[in-house]
């Protein structure tokens, strides 16, 4: 995909949607309770897939960096994480790493030096799990959002 392309996609995405909501409007509304909630024992919730997204923004900017895969330690603890503190607090603090982490994907994506092999994977995969944020709301009875 054409460097500006993949980089409207991706602000688009985030700000005002591509087939669905955005990924802003999906996720920054939410309380910490409704973030955390799941649908059933052993599904993940709204946190928990907001954390796998930006654990794979930060593995990507890691390795245009020079840094190697994630270790299998790193895996366990960091795709899709228990979520310890289900604080306000830690929901708004995740929600400020995901839109930083958004921020700073754009920016790799500007950046001519920076191959786009790996990062371009970040949009579709990132709009797949918003889809699923996007369920967990309306199980939720949250309204749809426009």
């Amino acid at each position: 995909m054409e460097r500006a392309a993949l980089l409207k996609f991706w602000n688009d995405a985030a700000t005002e949607g591509l087939w669905a909501a955005s990924w802003h409007k999906s996720v920054s509304p939410l309380t910490a309770a409704q973030a955390a909630w799941t649908p059933a024992p052993g599904r993940h919730s709204v946190w928990q897939i907001v954390e796998h997204m930006i654990f794979w923004r930060e593995d990507n900017l890691r390795r245009l960096a020079g840094g190697g895969k994630p270790t299998p330690e790193q895996l366990a603890s960091g795709n899709f994480p228990v979520i310890a503190d289900t604080s306000e607090a830690g929901w708004r603090g995740t929600v400020s790493r995901f839109e930083r982490s958004h921020r700073q994907i754009a920016d790799a994506i500007a950046d001519e030096r920076n191959p786009l092999d790996r990062v371009q994977y970040l949009l579709p995969h990132d709009c797949y799990h918003c889809g699923q944020i996007n369920y967990l709301r309306a199980l939720q009875g949250l309204a749809p959002l426009e």
